[in-house]
């Protein structure tokens, strides 16, 4: 059954009053029958074939807040304590390969908009008034048999909407259901018409995908639900539009030092990865693959990193925020060039204070890309290194920000009156490598020594 939270039954109340039906339908009804627990549970769909200036109309007065979110479609956001997506019955038509709909007429039949939606297993309705299930397509027979079968003929519905691909790659990875022969094979012969689809859409997808053993936590055997999704990503071939560089991989002739193709090593590094470093753990291995389309070997291949990751990340790929491009590319640097098993603690130490931010995804990319999703992990002394160190300058009070110091921006202008302000970061950043190595030095008396000695050093820089 499914629990129907109170400030709902309050809605479909007021629907009731105006003789009209409310329903529930998509991803809460099909969880809520299969009994799980999903990291979208607070996510409900509602649907009737109430228009939106009527829907506005009858919640007008109440506690319910109505906004469009596509008037268009009829699709409405209704808030009170929580908040919930409506749609108003439709019927879509998509004419001359628009793969978005051209013509969207409001119905009264639940039957006709069940059809335009894209698997049956989501076109499964809960009528709140009867507290039944409406299933006019045979969803739940789906879900018996853990299948994802299309509304309409698979063709047609992945030709209508190519983005459908990636959700039947998605649902099917995440709940551990099988894609019958038909659906496999019109999804991958319509693979290509994904690059139609907006690079916010794409990305958002794609990140779905990335995290797809993360939505049902408690279904163990989904656990490597995000690996099976990128291997599906790689029969359909679509790297070649997603990312690139990965359509580089799995065509390379390359291999480890196993011996073992660059591309399944990679997929397979990904499967213990955490979402955070996922991105890094995709595209480790494509400037190796670079350097040797360009050299023969893997030496040398440091220079593409940078390029490749904005080629396939940046403004030119996904589209991903700045701060990720960035963190995904040092992620990759430290992974792939790094002496940490060499060279001395206090380059370590540098290191650590000038990569902060990535140092956790440092030491998760080495051990898991190293381990290649085995379950038990062997030693990767470099990331032990690094863990070492980076412990003892945490239990140390090491400063890794400027505001750690133990004197400010202002107390160094009163202190030095002639400081050319525009130099004044520099300086303090050298207070910080200092400390780094040294944190016991992180006290005003000794920072002023320091900075007497820096300044003394280079007085044409730092001094008018």
């Amino acid at each position: 059954m499914i629990k129907i939270p109170a400030e709902l039954k309050e809605l479909k109340s007021i629907f009731e009053r105006y003789n009209k039906k409310l329903y529930i339908v998509g991803g809460y009804v099909r969880d809520s029958y299969l009994g799980i627990s999903s990291a979208l549970r607070d996510d409900i769909d509602l649907t009737s074939s109430v228009q939106p200036k009527e829907l506005k109309n009858m919640l007008e007065g109440t506690k319910f807040k109505v906004r469009p979110l596509n008037e268009k479609l009829g699709v409405m956001e209704i808030s009170g304590n929580r908040r919930f997506e409506f749609a108003t019955f439709r019927k879509e038509v998509y004419e001359n390969d628009s793969h978005s709909p051209t013509k969207v007429s409001f119905i009264s039949s639940l039957d006709e908009d069940a059809k335009r939606r894209d698997f049956k297993i989501n076109a499964i309705y809960y009528d709140l008034e009867e507290e039944t299930y409406v299933d006019p397509l045979g969803g739940i027979d789906d879900l018996k048999k853990r299948i994802i079968t299309t509304v309409k003929v698979p063709k047609i519905v992945f030709n209508d909407d190519p983005e459908r691909i990636l959700r039947l790659i998605r649902f099917a990875c995440a709940l551990g259901f099988s894609i019958p022969e038909e659906e496999y094979f019109y999804a991958k012969q319509n693979a290509y018409k994904i690059k139609f689809i907006s690079k916010s859409r794409l990305r958002s997808e794609f990140e779905k995908l990335l995290t797809a053993d993360e939505v049902y936590p408690n279904l163990l055997y989904t656990k490597d639900a995000h690996y099976r999704a990128m291997v599906l990503l790689g029969e359909f071939d679509t790297w070649k539009i997603i990312m690139p560089s990965m359509d580089d991989i799995k065509n390379s002739k390359a291999v480890d030092n196993k011996g073992e193709p660059i591309y399944d090593h990679t997929l397979n590094a990904l499967k213990n990865a955490s979402p955070k470093i996922r991105l890094a753990v995709l595209l480790h291995d494509a400037a190796k693959v670079k350097a040797v389309e360009k050299t023969k070997k893997f030496f040398g291949s440091k220079e593409f990193i940078a390029p490749i990751v904005e080629m396939n990340l940046g403004d030119y790929g996904l589209g991903y925020p700045r701060n990720i491009v960035r963190k995904v590319i040092r992620t990759i640097e430290g992974y792939d060039f790094d002496p940490f098993c060499l060279t001395s603690t206090k380059n370590v130490k540098k290191y650590i204070l000038n990569n902060r931010d990535v140092i956790e995804n440092v030491i998760e990319i080495k051990t898991v890309v190293k381990n290649e999703g085995k379950l038990v992990s062997r030693r990767i002394k470099s990331a032990e290194r690094l863990r070492k160190v980076f412990n003892e300058m945490i239990k140390k009070n090491t400063p890794f920000e400027r505001a750690d110091l133990k004197i400010k921006g202002d107390e160094i202008i009163n202190l030095y009156p002639k400081i050319r302000t525009e130099n004044i970061d520099t300086l303090i950043d050298k207070l910080l490598e200092n400390t780094a190595i040294s944190p016991e030095k992180n006290t005003r008396e000794s920072l002023v020594k320091m900075m007497d000695k820096i300044i003394n050093s280079n007085r044409d820089f730092y001094l008018e």
